[in-house]
């Protein structure tokens, strides 16, 4: 790689930097290219040349966190530990990314939501495969079943600073919303 080449690759991860660091603070929708050419910088020119558009940069931007969270996903995967541990891990996860970055992932108004959202499609379905055939989940539900659930849980908590502030304060409580996912308020099935 040349020098040329060298140094617009650097400034490509200065915007990228400067843009993850006032997007997690601030939200995508609150910053400009102004800012962000500011904080990474460069001019506006250089983040158009590099991304063309804010909305590229932010769908750069989603694309990352996404293939953050499915290797996360895939490393809980292999954990020597219980479903349910592993369960838990997997939401944790979930709900962290939900606290350190202002945006939404599954947001519908980013290019190709489907294909933002197909890495942790795939490790949510790899989880529950394992569930399955660990016998810790119902064989006789569909995949898009169990997705869906696990989906509603983590929107649920994802979109509730007070929720997701109690769990952080209140290992009990968290525990708790836990089993009542695996288990629902009538208890294990005898």
């Amino acid at each position: 790689m040349d020098g040329f080449a060298r140094r617009k690759e650097q400034s490509k991860e200065d915007i990228r930097r400067a843009a993850e660091e006032l997007f997690s603070r601030f939200g995508a929708d609150k910053v400009s290219v102004n800012d962000i050419a500011r904080k990474a910088g460069v001019s506006q020119a250089t983040i158009y040349n590099n991304f063309g558009s804010k909305e590229e940069l932010v769908h750069d931007y989603r694309k990352s966190i996404v293939s953050g969270m499915a290797g996360r996903f895939r490393e809980i995967l292999v954990w020597k530990k219980s479903f349910i541990e592993k369960f838990e891990g997997l939401l944790q996860s979930w709900i962290d990314v939900a606290d350190r970055y202002k945006i939404e992932i599954e947001n519908p108004d980013v290019k190709s939501p489907d294909a933002i959202n197909l890495e942790i499609e795939s490790a949510l379905r790899e989880f529950i495969k394992q569930g399955k055939e660990q016998g810790n989940l119902r064989t006789d539900l569909s995949e898009e079943a169990i997705t869906a659930y696990i989906k509603f849980f983590h929107q649920g908590i994802a979109n509730n600073q007070e929720i997701r502030d109690k769990m952080k304060r209140d290992g009990k409580y968290s525990q708790d919303l836990f089993s009542l996912f695996m288990y629902g308020i009538k208890g294990q099935a005898a």
